[in-house]
C-alpha cells in the first residue's frame, strides 16, 4: 500500500473510532464493524461478538498460531483469547494509535505495524488467519491473499468478512484501490484460487450484517435524539458518516479458504 493511501485510511479510521458517539454506539467495546445481527441481538457490541463467533466457526481446529490482520483497536484480538493463548496470537495494523489501544485490550499478544499486502513474516508460520471487514482497503486484495497463503502453513485456514461495492465516487474511492472493485462472485472466488487456496466457501451475509447494522443504527440514533441525549447536527453527521461508505454495498461476505 502506498504511504499516501495508508495514511488516509489510518487517519480516517483513527478519527471515527475516537469519536464519543461512535464509542457510545459500540458500547465502549472498541469493536468497529457491522457485526452479525440475529433476531435476538440487542446491540452493536453483541452483533460484533456474533460476527467473531460466525468467523471462528469456520476454523474447525482452533490451535496453533493465529494472525489477526487489520486488528483495529484490538477488540477482535481480545475475542480470539477465548480460544487461543495470548502467546499464540499476533495482530497487525497500519495505525500506531490503534495498535497502542490493541496492546491494552489484548495484553500478552504480539502486535506489529505492518501492511497486509506486504506481510513481514516468514512462510508457513501461522495455522489460521482472520481478517474482519478490511480486505477491500488493501492494495490490493489479491496481493493480500497471496501473502496470506504464503504465511499460512499447508492446510492452514483463512477466514474473513469482506465487502464488494457497487461503486464509490469522490474522495472515498481513493481509499479503495480500483483493482478491488469486483462485481462478480465467481471472479472474486477465482482470486482465492489464484493465490493458492482451495475449499473456498463464500457466504452472502448482506442482510444479517449490513442490513442489521443499518436498521439498528437508525433506531439507536432516533432514540438518542428523541431523548435529548444527542445534538441533532452532530448526531446526524456522525450517523451519516457511519452509513456513507455503505450505501453502495453489493455484497457483505463471510469467506473461508484453506491453503492447498
Amino acid at each position: 500500500m502506498s504511504k499516501g493511501m495508508g495514511a488516509q485510511i489510518a487517519n480516517a479510521y483513527d478519527h471515527r473510532m475516537r469519536h464519543p458517539l461512535v464509542n457510545d454506539y459500540y458500547g465502549q467495546s472498541d469493536f468497529f464493524n457491522y457485526g452479525y445481527w440475529l433476531e435476538d441481538t440487542r446491540d452493536q457490541k453483541e452483533a460484533c461478538a456474533n460476527l467473531m463467533d460466525k468467523l471462528l466457526e469456520l476454523i474447525p481446529e482452533k490451535q496453533g498460531r493465529v494472525l489477526d490482520v487489520a486488528c483495529g483497536m484490538g477488540a477482535t484480538t481480545r475475542y480470539l483469547l477465548r480460544h487461543y493463548s495470548a502467546g499464540k496470537v499476533v495482530g497487525i495494523n497500519i495505525s500506531e494509535m490503534q495498535l497502542a489501544r490493541s496492546k491494552r485490550n489484548a495484553p500478552g499478544c504480539a502486535f506489529q505495524l505492518m501492511d497486509a499486502a506486504q506481510l513481514g513474516f516468514a512462510g508457513n508460520v501461522f495455522d489460521s488467519l482472520i481478517c474482519v471487514e478490511s480486505a477491500f482497503h488493501f492494495d490490493t486484495r489479491e496481493r493480500f491473499l497471496r501473502e496470506a497463503c504464503r504465511v499460512l502453513k499447508p492446510g492452514g485456514q483463512l477466514v474473513l468478512s469482506d465487502i464488494l461495492f457497487l461503486t464509490l465516487p469522490g474522495k472515498r474511492r481513493r481509499r479503495l484501490p480500483d483493482e478491488n472493485f469486483v462485481t462478480d462472485l465467481r471472479q472474486y472466488q477465482d482470486a482465492y484460487r489464484r493465490a493458492g487456496f482451495h475449499e473456498v466457501k463464500i457466504m452472502d451475509a448482506t442482510k444479517a450484517c449490513w442490513g442489521g447494522f443499518r436498521q439498528h443504527l437508525m433506531l439507536w440514533g432516533w432514540s438518542k435524539l428523541l431523548a435529548g441525549e444527542m445534538d441533532v447536527l452532530t448526531g446526524c453527521r456522525q450517523m451519516l458518516r457511519l452509513l456513507a461508505g455503505s450505501l453502495v454495498i453489493r455484497h457483505y461476505l463471510l469467506v473461508s479458504a484453506r491453503k492447498a
